[in-house]
C-alpha cells in the first residue's frame, strides 16, 4: 500500500518541498529502503522511527518498506523526515488513513519514546509552504510552533508526540493553530544589550560608520588586533532604523536556519580573520552563516547572498 506525505529540507539558504513516497508491500523480504539521495542523519531515522513507533503503541511492520524522497536528484539533510516518514509507514501498513496528507505538510524529528523534537528551519518552511505549496497548513513539532506561527498565511499545527500527529491526520483529534505572538515578540525584544554609545573615542571610525550605516553602504574595518574593530561592529545594529515585520521574517528566515533566536533582531557573526572558504560553509554547503551574510544596502537587514561565497 502507498502513502504519500509533503515535507520540507533545508538546502543551502533554501527551504526546498519534498515528496515522501512510502510504499509496504506485503509478503516480501522484510527490508527497509531509503532513496532519493538522503544523509546519514536520515538513513539513521530507519532505527528511530521502528522504535518511536512501538513505544508509542504501534504496529512496526514486518514487511518491505521502500521510502522514496521525491525529486531524487536533490540531496536531503537533517532529521525532519522522522515524522513525515513513520506517519507514511504507519499509513502505508493501514493502520490509519488520512484525507488531511495533500492539505498539511509535516515536519519534526522523533525521539525513541515517539515526542517531537524542535526542527531546525521551521520558520524557513512555513515561509516555503506559504509561498509555493499551496498548502492549508503544515504540522511542526511543538517546541518549533511558535516560530513557525510567525508565518500567519498558513495554519501551523503544534504537535509533541506521534500519537498526536497520527490522532490528528486521521481526523481523531482537532489541535487548534498556533497562534502568532510577533507583536508582543516586537515589544519583548525590541531593544539590544550593547549600545553604539558606551563607545568612548574611536571619532574616526564612529563617523564613518555612521556615514556607512545612513547611506547603507558597505565598510570595512582593517587595523591590529584589540583595536576595537568587533566592539564597532556589534552596535552597528543599534543605530540602525527598526525592522519592519516583513523585514523581520526575513531576518528570522536566514538565522533561523542555524536554530539561532533572532527572528526579530539584526545580529552580527563574527568571522575569524584566519578562517578560509571551508570554514565557512555548512556541511560543503552555503548556509546562513559568515561571509555571505551582509548588511542590505536599504535598511541594514541581515540578508543572504550566495554569490559572496568564495
Amino acid at each position: 500500500m502507498l502513502a504519500k506525505l509533503h515535507t520540507f529540507s533545508l538546502y543551502g539558504i533554501d527551504a526546498v518541498p519534498i515528496d515522501v513516497e512510502v510504499d509496504v508491500s506485503a509478503g516480501a523480504l522484510p527490508a527497509t529502503v531509503l532513496v532519493g539521495l538522503p544523509d546519514a542523519a536520515i538513513r539513521e531515522s530507519t532505527h528511530r522511527v521502528a522504535r518511536a513507533m512501538v513505544n508509542s503503541g504501534y504496529h512496526r511492520p514486518n514487511d518491505r518498506i521502500v521510502v522514496n524522497l521525491a525529486p531524487a536528484e536533490l540531496p536531503k539533510q537533517a532529521a525532519t523526515f522522522d515524522l513525515p516518514i513513520t506517519l507514511g509507514i504507519l499509513a502505508g501498513s493501514g493502520q490509519f488513513s488520512s484525507d488531511r496528507f495533500n492539505d498539511y505538510a509535516v515536519v519534526g524529528e522523533l525521539s525513541l519514546e515517539g515526542f517531537t523534537r524542535p526542527a531546525r528551519g521551521a520558520l524557513s518552511m512555513a515561509i516555503t509552504a506559504a509561498r509555493e505549496r499551496r498548502l492549508r497548513g503544515v504540522v511542526v513539532p511543538a517546541a518549533s510552533a511558535t516560530e513557525a506561527a510567525v508565518v500567519e498565511e498558513i495554519e501551523v499545527i503544534p504537535v509533541a508526540t506521534l500519537t498526536e500527529a497520527v490522532e490528528f491526520f486521521s481526523g481523531e483529534r482537532t489541535i487548534p493553530r498556533a497562534p502568532s505572538r510577533m507583536s508582543q515578540w516586537f515589544d519583548q525584544f525590541a531593544g539590544y544589550d550593547l549600545d553604539y554609545a558606551d563607545v568612548r573615542g574611536q571619532e574616526a571610525a564612529k563617523r564613518a560608520i555612521c556615514v556607512a550605516a545612513a547611506g547603507g553602504h558597505n565598510i570595512c574595518m582593517l587595523g591590529p588586533p584589540g583595536g576595537g574593530k568587533t566592539m564597532l561592529a556589534k552596535r552597528i545594529a543599534t543605530i540602525l532604523p527598526p525592522l519592519t515585520a516583513a523585514e523581520r521574517l526575513r531576518v528570522g528566515d536566514h538565522h533561523g536556519r542555524q536554530g539561532a533566536d533572532s527572528i526579530l533582531r539584526q545580529r552580527s557573526r563574527p568571522l575569524h580573520r584566519r578562517a578560509n572558504g571551508g570554514m565557512m560553509l555548512e556541511r560543503g554547503q552555503a548556509g546562513p552563516g559568515q561571509e555571505h551574510i551582509r548588511v542590505d544596502r536599504v535598511r541594514g537587514i541581515a540578508a543572504v547572498h550566495p554569490s559572496h561565497v568564495h
